[in-house]
């Protein structure tokens, strides 16, 4: 589920949250690993860090995304899905 916001310039913007998306508590935030399409929904919450939990290495296109907006990775991998 998405949600269209439409800009000044009447150009509209897409903003879907990642897969898994809720709010652990004010400022805290779970979900599944981010797509790009997710991008501009993160944009809106101000991330300053991002805890990542899989072994396999962090996708580019996200670390390209991370460090354009001067977010940290923390990467601790856990083996398992629970």
């Amino acid at each position: 589920m998405g949600c269209i916001i439409e800009e000044d310039d009447g150009d509209d913007v897409v903003m879907e949250p990642p897969p898994n998306f809720s709010m652990v508590e004010e400022g805290i935030y779970r979900s599944s690993c981010p797509r790009p399409c997710n991008f501009s929904f993160l944009e809106t919450l101000n991330l300053r860090s991002i805890i990542y939990l899989c072994p396999e290495p962090y996708p580019e296109e996200n670390l390209e995304y991370i460090r354009s907006h001067n977010i940290r990775l923390f990467q601790f991998g856990i083996e398992g899905k629970t």
